[in-house]
């Protein structure tokens, strides 16, 4: 019976420890963890500038990959950062806006009393607000540079990658396994990146139209964020139309603006979502909805809105891990939503 209880409560503490690790080191792990997404999309643009640039050194067709995948995400972040700064300064207005609506929409269903906003954020002690915003500026920026410096040495150090593998293993077989059972993991990866780019450049891209159509200001702003707000599953888009459709009331006087904008988005989203996805998609991401929400919620308690984003990846990798070892099998079980793991092709699972 102590035997039975010692191999329960070594696993468990293990795990505690690792979730416990993940959350102390996230300062560390996210840089990382985001350095790897974009070495896998560095990846799959090789490939592509490989087919259009025949004959072309490969250590320039890497180079040329990694600049464009940086330039994008440092515009990116440019262009949000912006948008948040202007976001930021007009939020008292925002919040005059979304008082007088209340309080219109008091009057018509006949309310003695609407709850007055001002008011109540009159409590809110501003200098200690400003201190986190700062801080919250300044911890991103140092997420960015150390990002940036895992992503140089990990471009660098790729043609070490299989000696290092061949080393780590005890057998040309197990080093030819091993290297399998990455590559399948860095392929369910990209391809989960990929038609989530691509669907979330068609929604962004509809979504511009409507934005710009009705006259919205900071419509580039909006774009760019929707389009990040993809990678994040289920909730993503409906954030995304919600706070622009929020500052269309702000902008204008009318309400129609502000509906066209959070349907306009809407629909495209449906469009994408229920005609354009699950072809694209196919059998790649086969990981249960319920285990999807449920790394929503675990990946952003550890680390945030960047958790987040990554929670698909994360929840992918974990599951094709643990797919490949009989005790933990049982895991990649439970997240798959057919439960039958997808297995690297090359090779059965560890026995």
């Amino acid at each position: 019976m102590a035997t039975r209880s010692g191999e329960i409560a070594q696993p468990v503490i293990a795990t505690a420890a690792g979730i416990g690790l993940l959350y102390f080191l996230r300062a560390i792990l996210v840089p990382l963890v985001l350095a790897i997404v974009l070495a896998v999309l560095v990846n799959a643009l090789v490939r592509v500038i490989a087919k259009l640039a025949r004959g072309a050194p490969h250590w320039a067709v890497v180079s040329f990959a990694g600049l464009i995948v940086m330039l994008c995400a440092n515009g990116a972040i440019l262009i949000v950062g912006q948008g948040i700064v202007r976001m930021v300064k007009q939020m008292p207005m925002l919040l005059a806006r979304i008082e007088q609506i209340f309080q219109q929409l008091g009057q018509a269903i006949g309310l003695a009393s609407t709850p007055h906003i001002t008011t109540m954020l009159n409590s809110i002690d501003v200098p200690e607000v400003a201190g986190n915003v700062a801080g919250g500026v300044s911890s991103t920026l140092g997420t960015i540079l150390l990002m940036i410096t895992y992503f140089i040495f990990i471009l660098a150090g790729r043609r070490y990658a299989k000696q290092k593998l061949a080393h780590l293993a005890n057998s040309p077989g197990a080093a030819k396994t091993l290297e399998a059972a990455i590559g399948h993991i860095a392929g369910d990866i990209e391809t989960y990146l990929w038609v989530q780019t691509v669907t979330g450049v068609m929604i962004a891209g509809a979504s511009a139209i409507v934005m710009y159509a009705v006259g919205l200001d900071n419509a580039l702003f909006w774009t760019i964020v929707l389009f990040l707000l993809c990678y994040i599953p289920m909730i993503g888009v409906t954030v995304g139309s919600v706070v622009p459709a929020l500052f269309a009331l702000l902008q204008f006087p009318s309400w129609w603006q502000a509906a066209l904008v959070f349907g306009g988005i809407q629909f495209a989203a449906f469009v994408v979502g229920n005609f354009i996805y699950p072809r694209m998609q196919a059998e790649s991401q086969n990981i249960d909805p319920v285990a999807t929400l449920f790394s929503l919620a675990f990946w952003g308690f550890l680390w945030g809105i960047t958790g987040a984003f990554l929670a698909v990846p994360l929840t992918l990798m974990v599951m094709m891990i643990c797919a490949n070892f009989p005790r933990t099998r049982w895991l990649a079980v439970l997240l798959s939503n057919d439960g039958n793991p997808q297995f690297p092709k090359t090779h059965a699972p560890a026995k």
